[in-house]
């Protein structure tokens, strides 16, 4: 990543977090950001589907049911970068 993209993924990486902590009602400290939000007990399979609908308004990433992998949203650094290099054309 380049520091353009660097910057953007620290972006919604705090955007995420913001939401998280706003919406499910978690302090951002009791987050781990490389575990699973549905894991750590955070959120359940309707807290993805909220957080998906924020990130395609939010970041305007279109998200299809194909991407919902722990791969891509098993963690918020994940999803950072998933968001970041979906909107970079990347995947």
């Amino acid at each position: 990543m380049n520091a353009d993209q660097v910057a953007e993924r620290a972006r919604i990486l705090e955007g995420l977090v913001t939401f998280v902590t706003r919406s499910f009602m978690v302090e951002a400290s009791a987050i781990d950001l490389d575990r699973s939000l549905i894991d750590q007990g955070i959120i359940d399979s309707f807290g993805l589907m909220e957080i998906t609908t924020f990130i395609e308004n939010a970041f305007g990433a279109k998200i299809q049911e194909q991407d919902m992998t722990r791969e891509a949203f098993g963690s918020m650094n994940k999803m950072a970068t998933f968001v970041c290099r979906r909107k970079s054309g990347e995947i």
